[in-house]
């Protein structure tokens, strides 16, 4: 054989050992492949920060994005019903697990797959929502972090803030699947202490002027809007209409008293972005989410809008600016 034809038979041997490893020209990665199903906006500053958190603390676990670990995200930008058609785009994707944050995004997501591991994050009532068996059990293919009730709380700081507090309105979205447990939660608190209730409900973006008129109508002493990212992807606009009319507004997300709501109270969401790496972290070694208990992490945020407080007529009790983890002047 001369020296030019073993040359070329080497290099068809390599084109043929090469050949079934590219697909459309690229090596097909090395990893596990996670997928994110964000209910938020790509560019919601509050999603980007609970981002930056989760892929610090994978790599603080010890995997190296875009090495040993590929995310594939989807962003449905505050539609719940486009949460199902991007949970199935990850199944296709033929992802290791997939975070869900929020129940309604851990819903569409088991209601995509039985079989991929799901770690649902700060889900509101997961036993309610059929999504887990139980805390200690989850059973089944979903595991991760969910949130206490926190109507109760909500209602004592109000009645700190406003004491002769006696008619609130909460707006919420009724496609949430935590909506139901946590209206319950708060209007028996409320109603316990004698304030009427009046629910306001919102499915689309198109329902709030219609909402909005329902709420002057009930005349509230206080509003107070649930937790839900297509409700939070509106932030501005109902924080505006409660200045408007003169209406103290709370809700769980601390960016409420930054764009000049009253007073924000809810769970410390990093911490369950945290966990989230740690449960991800522990299924793509080996564990499986049946095994895996649901964790509640205790740790809430207290946010005060003192400028807002102000141009209410309000004075806040010392006893809650003790509390506040930030005052915004």
């Amino acid at each position: 054989m001369t020296a030019r034809r073993a040359v070329l038979r080497g290099l068809g041997a390599a084109a043929l050992i090469a050949g079934p490893l590219r697909s459309g020209g690229q090596q097909p990665p090395k990893g596990a492949r996670v997928g994110i199903l964000w209910p938020a906006l790509l560019n919601d500053p509050l999603r980007q920060k609970f981002s930056a958190v989760f892929r610090q603390r994978l790599g603080e676990l010890g995997h190296v994005e875009g090495k040993t670990l590929f995310l594939e995200e989807r962003f449905s930008d505050g539609s719940s019903q486009r949460l199902g058609e991007l949970a199935s785009e990850l199944v296709q994707a033929k992802v290791a697990v997939i975070l869900a944050p929020t129940v309604s995004a851990a819903l569409a997501a088991r209601q995509a797959t039985d079989t991929i591991p799901i770690v649902m994050l700060f889900a509101g009532n997961p036993v309610g929502a059929g999504l887990i068996a139980s805390l200690a059990r989850p059973g089944g293919n979903v595991t991760g972090t969910s949130n206490l009730p926190l109507g109760g709380k909500h209602v004592d700081l109000m009645r700190e803030i406003v004491p002769r507090i006696a008619r609130l309105a909460v707006l919420v979205n009724p496609n949430n699947a935590g909506a139901r447990n946590f209206v319950a939660s708060m209007s028996d608190a409320a109603r316990s202490v004698g304030i009427d209730v009046t629910v306001v409900e919102v499915a689309r973006a198109e329902n709030f002027a219609a909402a909005f008129a329902s709420i002057r109508d009930a005349r509230p002493d206080w509003l107070h809007v649930a937790g839900d990212p297509m409700l939070g992807s509106h932030r501005a606009e109902w924080v505006e209409f409660a200045k408007g009319a003169h209406l103290p507004v709370s809700s769980d997300a601390g960016e409420t008293a930054r764009v000049g709501g009253l007073i924000s109270y809810g769970p410390l969401l990093t911490d369950h972005f945290l966990l989230g790496a740690a449960y991800v972290d522990k299924i793509i070694k080996g564990a499986k989410p049946a095994d895996l208990p649901v964790e509640q992490p205790t740790r809430y945020e207290l946010f005060l809008n003192l400028k807002t407080a102000r141009l209410l007529g309000l004075t806040i009790p010392q006893s809650v600016l003790l509390r506040a983890d930030e005052v915004i002047q």
